[in-house]
Parts: C-alpha cells; sequence; structure tokens
C-alpha cells in the first residue's frame, strides 16, 4: 500500500494512557516526515479528515464509531488503537501499535472495505452508521409495534422492546448480546434481531445486501426513536416510515496483514483459552 505523508490523530483523552501514547506516536510520525493533524474532540468537526492519507484512532471503538461518518464522506481509511474495553474495532493493541508503527507509515498494512447502513427518514434526512441503527420506544416500560417491509413485501408485525439493523461488522455488538447471529465481516448482508419479541417465534433474519427495508408504527408508540451506533439521532412518530438498506459507499479500515477475524472473536469472547486467542 501507499506510504502515509500525511496522518490525523482522533485521541479519547478520557481513556488512560490515550494522550501520551498519541504524543508517542505522533512524534514517531513526523519523525519520519509526517505531517501530523491531532483532535481531542469528538465527532470530530467536518472537514477534519479532509487531505489526510488516514486516520489513527486513539481510544475505543466507540471513539472509532465517531469517525465513521467523515471517514467515508473523504474515503480515508481508520485505524484503532485500543484503550477501550472490548476493541472488535480499534485491534492495534498498544503494544502492536508501538511495534507497528514505522511500517504502517511505510505502507505495510491492508485496507479492507465493511459495509455500512443508510438509515433515511420520511423527511428525507440521511444518517450512516457502521454497526447497527436501533428502534426502541423512549418509555421502557412499553412495547414498540412496528411493521417491517422488505420491498413491497411484508416481512411481520413485531411487538417487541425494539428492533436491531445491523451490518456485519455490528454483529458482535447489540445484535450479538440480544440473540443475533455473528457474521463474517465481508458477508455482503444485513441483519435484524427483534429485542424481547413478545412472539417467541420471532428470530433474527438475514437479508442480502442489496435489500431495502421500511419501518413503519403501527401505532402510537411513546415517542420512538432511532439510534445509530449507539447515539440517538431522531426521535419522534413524524420520522417513519425510515427505509434502512446497504450504502453504496463502505468503511476504509486499515488493518495488519496478519489480521484474522476468528482471533479476534476467540479473545473477545473468551473462546477456547489463552494460548488459542493469541494463536
Amino acid at each position: 500500500m501507499n506510504k502515509i505523508e500525511r496522518l490525523a490523530f482522533v485521541i479519547n483523552a478520557t481513556k488512560s494512557g490515550a494522550v501520551e501514547l498519541a504524543d508517542l506516536l505522533a512524534a514517531v510520525a513526523q519523525n519520519h516526515g509526517v505531517t501530523v493533524r491531532m483532535t481531542q474532540d469528538y465527532p470530530i468537526e467536518a472537514g477534519f479528515l479532509e487531505g489526510q492519507d488516514a486516520c489513527c484512532v486513539v481510544g475505543g471503538d466507540g471513539t472509532l464509531l465517531s469517525v465513521v461518518p467523515e471517514s467515508v464522506s473523504w474515503n480515508i481509511p481508520v485505524f484503532g488503537i485500543n484503550r477501550g474495553k472490548l476493541g472488535f474495532l480499534a485491534t492495534y493493541s498498544v503494544q502492536e501499535a508501538q511495534d507497528e508503527f514505522e511500517n504502517i507509515l511505510q505502507g505495510d498494512y491492508c485496507i479492507v472495505n465493511r459495509s455500512i447502513l443508510e438509515c433515511d427518514t420520511k423527511d428525507g434526512e440521511r444518517s450512516l452508521a457502521l454497526n447497527d441503527a436501533v428502534i426502541k420506544s423512549a418509555d421502557v416500560s412499553r412495547l414498540i409495534g412496528l411493521r417491517v417491509k422488505c420491498g413491497d413485501d411484508l416481512v411481520t408485525d413485531y411487538y417487541s422492546d425494539g428492533i436491531i439493523f445491523s451490518t456485519p461488522t455490528g454483529s458482535t455488538a447489540y445484535n450479538l448480546s440480544s440473540g443475533g447471529p455473528i457474521v463474517m465481516p465481508d458477508a455482503s448482508v444485513l441483519t435484524m434481531t427483534p429485542v424481547c419479541p413478545h412472539t417467541l417465534t420471532n428470530r433474527s433474519l438475514v437479508f442480502s445486501g442489496n435489500t431495502e427495508l421500511s419501518v413503519e408504527l403501527l401505532e402510537s408508540a411513546g415517542n420512538p426513536f432511532l439510534t445509530l451506533d449507539g447515539s440517538q439521532r431522531f426521535h419522534g412518530e413524524h420520522h417513519f416510515p425510515f427505509k434502512i438498506k446497504i450504502c453504496k459507499k463502505a468503511l476504509p479500515l486499515l488493518q495488519p496483514h496478519t489480521y484474522s477475524h476468528f482471533r479476534i472473536l476467540r479473545k473477545k469472547l473468551k473462546w477456547g483459552n489463552a494460548e488459542d486467542s493469541n494463536s
């Protein structure tokens, strides 16, 4: 791959050691003639990634998710150094980052494209999400009634705590904790998982990547809202129906050549033993 000559840093200063690590790596980059741009603000300001060759996120998965819209907008590869808890997206450990950083700057990496969701409201607002879009009621004591259609074809009516629409990347997030399937990140699919459905036979569905789903309210739902990657974006009945599909654009994610999704799963989900997780 190409050498990195202009590198943006997005730092979550609330994470222990994140600022110090970013300063250290920025110094290494500058010593190699790389122009550095840094911010501790996230979500980052519009245009922050314009003209950059890559973006290094020092924090957790939540910090990386906040960079997604700008990364997709400017087609800037992103890589994360994990200072959070799980690190499914921020896959470089601190030690790996320190050991491999000079090689990354020299172009020793690969780029994979991760699918993202595109969500359109009734009034034409469009937003993107890397992990998931979740529709729920603001009144946690009430079920929400939602009608889901696949194109012009009715899927079914759901009465549940909500519905999760997930990309393959997001399959290991809220989707997984709600009983949904783990999906390989390069699969061209869209997953839908009801949260605590009233009908016990309502289970996760996996749609092809060219599917467009629409979601309607069945009745007054007590202030329904939509969250994208964990951040509430749309609140109120007037935004319905929502249309949800896989976007034509994708997130360019920078990874080492040795990246293994199964190794990440073994490590993060505690499959096997510790020795297996490092293999």
